[in-house]
């Protein structure tokens, strides 16, 4: 059976069709993600609103990056952010059953966070109320499952349920510590090969997988002041624009 390496990829992305362009009307209040669910996920063994940290360290950056992701398949949204240094860069809120797309982001002149709110016309819409009601936990454990692994280690620690798995190419090795308990990985090591063809780390992906009882609703207000333009959704003949 070929091998593949592995990827990782939750889901198929919602439909946000983002925008380059910020112009602003009203002002909101943001509220960080991170800081509103520790408390909540602590609480939570399951639930349909699923909680994802990923967090990213690799040789080319100094600079930590993790990203959050919720998703609430009972109403039907999700909020997405992602930080760098720990300073909240991007953030995209997909609301009312996947009709509403609010987009913010850093501006790199001013260092403000500057936004954009639409509505997607209904076929696209219906997308991403499709795509809203698919788990994110279980798409993961399937990706786990079908993956062609080479090597499969029961790590010698404190916590039995952990297992390391590796899927590798002739360029590039992933090594996946995974918690049988939940069948979800908790670490990922990328390696890719020097010029000797020694294996060398690359990256270290560091997850984080919670249910919370429900999406708080400030997550959609921001600590900063944050000024968002309604506009007309960045679209042509009901397709995205390229870019």
């Amino acid at each position: 059976m070929k091998k593949k390496i592995l990827i990782s990829v939750l889901t198929v992305p919602l439909i946000v069709v983002a925008t380059a362009s910020y112009l602003y009307l009203n002002t909101y209040t943001v509220v960080s993600a991170q800081s509103e669910t520790i408390a909540a996920a602590e609480k939570s063994t399951s639930s349909k609103v699923e909680y994802i940290k990923i967090t990213v360290s690799n040789s080319t950056y100094s600079d930590l990056s993790y990203s959050i992701r919720i998703r609430d398949r009972k109403n039907l949204s999700e909020v997405t952010e992602e930080y760098v240094g720990g300073v909240l860069q991007n953030k995209i809120i997909v609301s009312e059953e996947g009709r509403r797309v609010t987009s913010i982001g850093r501006d790199h002149v001013t260092g403000k966070l500057v936004g954009n709110t639409w509505t997607l016309p209904v076929n696209l819409a219906n997308e991403n109320k499709k795509i809203l009601n698919i788990s994110l936990m279980e798409e993961q454990k399937k990706e786990m499952k079908e993956q062609n692994w080479v090597k499969s280690v029961r790590l010698q620690s404190n916590d039995a349920s952990l297992q390391e798995v590796v899927a590798e190419t002739n360029l590039k090795k992933e090594t996946v510590t995974i918690d049988t308990k939940t069948g979800l990985p908790v670490k990922r090591e990328v390696f890719v090969k020097d010029k000797e063809g020694n294996w060398t780390e690359d990256s270290v992906r560091v997850e984080e997988y919670k249910y919370l009882d429900s999406m708080p609703m400030n997550l959609q207000k921001m600590n900063d002041e944050v000024e968002i333009k309604e506009i007309t959704a960045p679209i042509k003949e009901d397709k995205l624009l390229k870019g």
